[in-house]
């Protein structure tokens, strides 16, 4: 049996679920997937293709996070694993990532967290979340590399937010999920109340009279208890250090310049306005020249070349990102 388990979760994805299995497919990958009792066919068409693609699937009602944690848990024993997303449609990258890694270290890049099962269970596996739960299983267990790579892109490119999360949910449902999210979100991310007002009255700029909604927000969420890994920073700040200071050259793994990409975004920082500056020093030490972008998206670009813009810009849900070169 194979080494290499890749899993994931999905729920009311029927229109992207075999492109994202097929780009991650080989004949000697284990593949778990757990269906959130999908309602649009998923899991029907999951049955279909369960042959082509060797897969074990089951079914659970459950977050984010907790299914990925009940397909990381039915992987063969000793195995390495990698979840995937199944709306992304990924690249050669993501297997030459997954073969290169040691199965006694922990490698990390974007859409990618890849470790040997028993270590990562050990470890207390990934929390019951719904948003933010990939950056608390960061946090929390760490990583030994990081590769700074384009490995998929969306599915879903030039879908409005609310036109993908209508897949979930509608009417009071919608709005209770995304109310459901943002308490999830909160816990994983490790946010004090100081970065909660930031980051929504300053950054996403609600208006003040939400203030007693967001206050009672938060204060669920402490109920439910917040993750937050350092005394300094908040979960995403301390991942960003950790990937600068963790970052392994894509030539090491063969992977062409144009897949380069590492990446600031204006909600980062207001979390931690030093970045920019910490990501210059870093980079221009570990990779040499580089291209900066500035984009209509706010997200700050680091690219190897103009081709590698053009891959990065894949990655976004927008149909449309202006971008300009910072000196």
């Amino acid at each position: 049996m194979s080494n290499i388990c890749i899993y994931g979760t999905v729920y009311n994805n029927y229109n992207t679920i075999e492109y994202s299995i097929k780009s991650i497919w080989r004949p000697d990958y284990v593949i778990v997937i757990t269906d959130n009792y999908s309602t649009d066919g998923t899991w029907e068409k999951l049955q279909e293709i369960k042959k082509e693609y060797n897969l074990i699937l089951y079914r659970l009602r459950s977050s984010r996070g907790k299914g990925r944690d009940y397909s990381l848990r039915h992987c063969p024993d000793n195995s390495k694993t990698s979840f995937f997303d199944l709306d992304v449609e990924y690249n050669e990258n993501f297997h030459r990532i997954t073969e290169w890694s040691s199965l006694d270290k922990i490698t990390y890049a974007h859409w990618l967290f890849i470790g040997k099962k028993e270590y990562i269970v050990n470890k207390g596996g990934w929390r019951d979340l719904n948003g933010a739960e990939d950056v608390e299983l960061i946090n929390r267990i760490g990583f030994d590399y990081y590769i700074p790579v384009i490995v998929g892109k969306s599915i879903y490119k030039g879908k409005a937010t609310k036109e993908r999360e209508s897949r979930y949910a509608h009417g009071t449902k919608l709005l209770l999920r995304n109310i459901n999210n943002f308490i999830d979100t909160i816990r994983g991310c490790g946010f004090n109340w100081r970065e909660v007002y930031n980051l929504y009255f300053k950054y996403r700029r609600i208006h003040y009279s939400y203030l007693p909604i967001i206050l009672g927000i938060y204060f669920i969420a402490k109920l439910k208890r917040i993750y937050r890994y350092s005394s300094l920073h908040d979960n995403i700040t301390n991942s960003f250090l950790e990937r600068l200071n963790k970052l392994t050259l894509p030539k090491e793994l063969n992977i062409p310049d144009d897949y380069f990409l590492f990446g600031i975004s204006r909600r980062d920082l207001l979390l931690y306005s030093d970045l920019e500056r910490l990501a210059d020093i870093k980079l221009k030490e570990k990779i040499g020249d580089y291209k900066k972008f500035l984009c209509s998206d706010s997200l700050i670009r680091y690219v190897k070349n103009s081709e590698g813009l053009k891959k990065a810009l894949e990655l976004s849900n927008l149909s449309k990102i202006e971008c300009h070169e910072l000196n």
